[in-house]
């Protein structure tokens, strides 16, 4: 029998079915189409047809998607699926089919979001299509394990069914402690109680979190699936921030008001979750660089997302990448002196201050060029270049980075007298000199 006149067989036979709403078995396709016992098993099997035809049983089917369509557009659909695997031809379900393609399609979003260089308000939008689709997808997965009724709750006195809630849906598949569960909750919480709270500030620390999120969602998507969240030539990583610190307290309350000693203990709470767990399923370590690489090329960690690519970046070497100077160390002196006054202002009392700094006589507190030029020589900074100091040699020009104000803002008033013998020590220098 000619192949185009079985799988003309094969298209009556299923627009037939599914017009008459019944189920068949494997012997009714060979009946109809001469097929030889294995065809059909293989075709299914490898998910050529299951655009077609879903699996309700061990040997029940139903016939979709043939009624609105003619043969050639059949014919064509079985064609290109040889050369692909269709997003869920082993699910029995079509909700689950249907749930995991828009669980895709959500964080394929969430990614373009994220990745949009336009845009300053990424975090909201990220976590809200982070969390649906990691609620898609876990559906989608309790569906075929536990049927169809498990993601709903029990029906209301109005008799409206309700699904159940991603924490719910987490707690089904994920038991006890488990780094991707936290991972997901931690990002859910976010969307739900401090969506409002993230700021751009947040976005270093935030994106270390996410990122984990996105290979863990990548593991999880190709493991149940069976196909690959993304192909090949997509990288799917997040655009990693280079900066991991919050800026001062005073620039956050200068832009936020009150609401940044809130936004200061989001980012408090995050990081000390993300030191005291330091797995890679929960955040991505901040000395760990997330890179593609031809062959050829050095290979430090191929990031696919599934499961031998993520031990692969948890085993992955430690690496230094190129940081522009002018993004990482952007304040010049006299801007590293007004924000460390700022901040030094903006957190303690005149009479900490007083204390801290050296006071002339009459005068208020202050914070000058040579107090800093003392900390730079006591702190030996300037003999290289290194997180809070760089030398632009054409330029001849020293700028610093936001991690030095904060570390000069804590030894001055951590230790009382630091700034005062570090200015006694360089001036005794300059008098040399």
């Amino acid at each position: 029998m000619g192949k185009n006149t079985a799988q003309e067989k094969f298209f009556e036979f299923l627009k037939e079915k599914q017009k008459s709403a019944k189920k068949f078995n494997k012997s009714d396709v060979i009946k109809a189409t001469n097929w030889k016992p294995e065809t059909f098993k293989t075709y299914f099997g490898k998910g050529q047809i299951t655009q077609f035809v879903v699996k309700f049983a061990d040997d029940e089917f139903e016939a979709v998607n043939t009624l609105e369509i003619k043969f050639v557009e059949f014919k064509k659909r079985l064609s290109q699926s040889k050369h692909y695997q269709e997003l869920g031809h082993k699910c029995k379900s079509s909700l689950a089919k249907a749930l995991l393609k828009k669980s895709r399609d959500n964080m394929m979003l969430a990614l373009e979001l994220y990745n949009r260089p336009s845009l300053e308000n990424k975090l909201d939008g990220f976590v809200v299509l982070f969390s649906m689709s990691w609620e898609q997808l876990i559906k989608a997965i309790l569906i075929e394990r536990d049927g169809e009724d498990s993601i709903y709750k029990p029906s209301s006195k109005k008799g409206i069914r309700e699904t159940i809630s991603l924490r719910v849906a987490l707690d089904r598949l994920f038991k006890g402690a488990h780094s991707i569960r936290k991972n997901i909750e931690i990002i859910a919480d976010w969307r739900d109680k401090a969506v409002h709270l993230l700021m751009p500030e947040l976005q270093g620390l935030a994106s270390r979190v996410f990122q984990s999120g996105v290979l863990n969602y990548s593991a999880k998507f190709e493991q149940f699936t069976e196909t690959p969240f993304l192909h090949a030539q997509h990288s799917g990583m997040l655009s990693l921030v280079g900066d991991f610190k919050l800026p001062p307290v005073s620039v956050l309350r200068t832009n936020y008001g009150l609401a940044a000693d809130d936004i200061l203990g989001l980012a408090v709470a995050a990081e000390e979750d993300i030191k005291n767990s330091n797995d890679i399923e929960f955040a991505i370590p901040i000395n760990v660089s997330l890179v593609y690489a031809k062959d050829g090329q050095t290979i430090i960690a191929n990031a696919n997302g599934n499961q031998e690519d993520l031990q692969n970046l948890k085993n992955a070497l430690i690496i230094n990448k190129t940081v522009n100077p002018e993004e990482s160390h952007p304040l010049t002196q006299d801007n590293a002196i007004k924000a460390i006054m700022a901040e030094l202002e903006g957190t303690f009392d005149e009479a900490k201050l007083n204390r801290c700094l050296v006071t002339k006589k009459g005068g208020k507190p202050s914070f000058n060029r040579n107090c800093f030029q003392s900390c730079l020589q006591k702190l030996k900074w300037k003999m290289d270049n290194n997180d809070f100091h760089f030398h632009q040699t054409i330029a001849d020009k020293h700028i610093f980075s936001p991690l030095a104000v904060r570390e000069i803002v804590r030894r001055v008033t951590e230790n009382e007298s630091f700034l005062a013998e570090a200015k006694a020590s360089f001036n005794r220098k300059e008098l040399k000199v």
